[in-house]
């Protein structure tokens, strides 16, 4: 591999590491490239541009996914199902000003997404008492209809049946239920927000809480207890039997 190409695959990598604006990083890959006083200066050929299109390309498709994996609500990096609907409106954009057309992604993507669907509508069915999707019913029904998927009726009443969690709520919550060693649950009313802690039976705190915020438009704090409750009935776990 000469200089040149080792700067290539460089930006090519660190294109489809990079964070959410992977158009960004595409641009700013091709000044380093190209122009940067202290870079290579590289002339790079249209196969050249090609794959760092392909590695933005790449990027945007990961973080759709990343948002429309089930299992990634319980990780930090999870940032709901209206981030991958902006995520993919803007890979669209992207792939339109350059030309490109990946005919087998909407029917990938669709496939994630109704998945997502059948996973969430189990959850509430067993007696959860929110929802993750973060999205209104519209953005649903509309990411639906351009990847070419069918919501089946049902589903889609079950998903806006409860409350929606923000997604670093969301992944609290998740946390918080999947910790079988932490048996126990309490609210903390602070005031201008709830938290929720779960202890376990040394009466030892878990490091991780969920705190429910007051927000400007919820001046009665009427939508702050419902999201606390709605979460706090979905605990499997118990009052600590020493309060």
């Amino acid at each position: 591999m000469n200089s040149g190409e080792s700067y290539l695959q460089q930006e090519v990598d660190w294109i489809e590491n990079s964070g959410e604006m992977p158009e960004v990083a595409f641009y700013e890959a091709l000044y380093c490239l190209t122009e940067e006083e202290e870079g290579p200066k590289l002339t790079l050929t249209l196969s050249d541009i090609k794959r760092l299109e392909d590695a933005a390309i790449n990027r945007f498709k990961t973080i759709i996914l990343r948002d429309l994996k089930f299992a990634n609500r319980r990780l930090s990096i999870f940032r709901g199902l209206k981030r991958a609907i902006i995520n993919y409106n803007r890979l669209k954009k992207y792939q339109k000003r350059k030309n490109r057309i990946d005919p087998g992604q909407e029917k990938m993507i669709g496939r994630f997404l109704l998945e997502y669907i059948r996973r969430e509508c189990e959850e509430i069915s067993d007696r959860r008492h929110y929802r993750t999707i973060n999205c209104t019913r519209e953005e649903l029904e509309q990411f639906a209809d351009e990847l070419g998927v069918n919501i089946a009726p049902e589903h889609n009443d079950i998903c806006f049946e409860h409350i929606p969690l923000t997604f670093d709520e969301v992944y609290r919550a998740t946390l918080l239920s999947e910790k079988q060693d932490y048996p126990y649950k309490f609210i903390y009313d602070r005031g201008n927000y709830c938290e929720i802690v779960i202890f376990n039976k040394k009466k030892q705190k878990f490091y991780i809480s969920l705190k429910v915020f007051c927000e400007k438009e919820d001046s009665d704090g009427k939508n702050m207890r419902l999201k606390t409750d709605a979460v706090y009935r979905s605990l499997s776990k118990s009052i600590p039997p020493w309060v």
